[in-house]
């Protein structure tokens, strides 16, 4: 049987630079921090990652320092040795921030809404907030 499958595209933009950014999503202790959910991370190409209290876990794809991620990632929920990618863009903003476009490729039809909304409630609502408590620059 074929798994039917959706996509989930979501754009935020934070106050911070990509830099800082990039850094906090592969730090261990700054995206534990932020998510306030344990992470192991092993940031290189290939390298392992388990986010969310290991909820989520896989592997590094392609790192391009500062611009981009691009994860094989699954979740607990997901059908048994189910992988989607997840490809995260960092732009800069004029004004110094960052644009974070989150694409994730391959998602079950089953998950697509709650994940969703798990996006935004467990990394792009607590890393603006972290980012404006930090007081990160804009440079």
């Amino acid at each position: 049987m074929k798994l039917k499958t959706e996509n989930i595209f979501q754009v935020v933009e934070v106050k911070a630079s990509p830099s800082d950014i990039y850094d906090l999503l592969l730090d261990e202790t700054t995206h534990s921090a932020f998510t306030n959910k344990s992470a192991t991370i092993d940031a290189r190409e290939g390298g392992n990652f388990a986010f969310c209290n290991n909820n989520h876990q896989g592997y590094f794809i392609r790192l391009m320092k500062n611009k981009r991620i691009i994860l094989a990632w699954t979740h607990r929920r997901f059908p048994k040795n189910h992988y989607t990618i997840v490809d995260l863009t960092l732009e800069r903003l004029e004004n110094g921030g960052t644009r974070i476009s989150l694409n994730q490729l391959g998602v079950p039809e089953s998950c697509d809404g709650w994940l969703t909304e798990a996006w935004r409630k467990t990394y792009w609502e607590p890393l603006e907030q972290f980012v404006l408590e930090e007081e990160f620059s804009e440079a």
